[in-house]
């Protein structure tokens, strides 16, 4: 067992690959309950009813993007402060202070390694006080 055994984590990606990369490193690393959506609309519809604890989100996809996702979410009631770490191969810095005007709470480039993954779900969840700091 660790200190991240059954967080809940929503996977957002349109890339059928990458949830079940995310998921392999998740394994290795504690058991967390992982739900994933391919695009921000869906992700949307899921939220209320998955209640993660973090959100794992790529930048660019088809149908709404991760920030328009974001945008969206920290409207909804309940949501403003839900942690949101961008998992995105998108490393301009353009993009990371766009990102940031979102109140993202984690940004990772890909591709990350589990422990990078773990640390940064650690620190954001710490942050909100849901786990004890290491």
């Amino acid at each position: 067992m660790t200190d991240l055994d059954g967080v809940r984590v929503l996977i957002v990606d349109d890339e059928p690959f990458m949830p079940r990369t995310i998921r392999a490193m998740l394994r290795a690393v504690g058991r967390f309950v992982v739900t994933e959506a391919d695009d921000g609309d869906v992700a949307l519809l899921m939220i209320g009813r998955v209640k993660p604890d973090v959100v794992l989100c790529d930048i660019s996809m088809p149908r709404m993007g991760g920030l328009r996702f974001v945008e969206l979410l920290r409207e909804r009631s309940g949501m403003h402060d839900m942690p949101v770490i961008m998992l995105t191969g998108h490393a301009e810095e353009a993009t990371v202070i766009a990102a940031s005007k979102f109140r993202i709470n984690g940004y990772l480039v890909k591709p990350v390694s589990p422990k990078q993954l773990s640390d940064q779900l650690r620190n954001v969840l710490a942050a909100r006080e849901a786990i004890p700091t290491a």
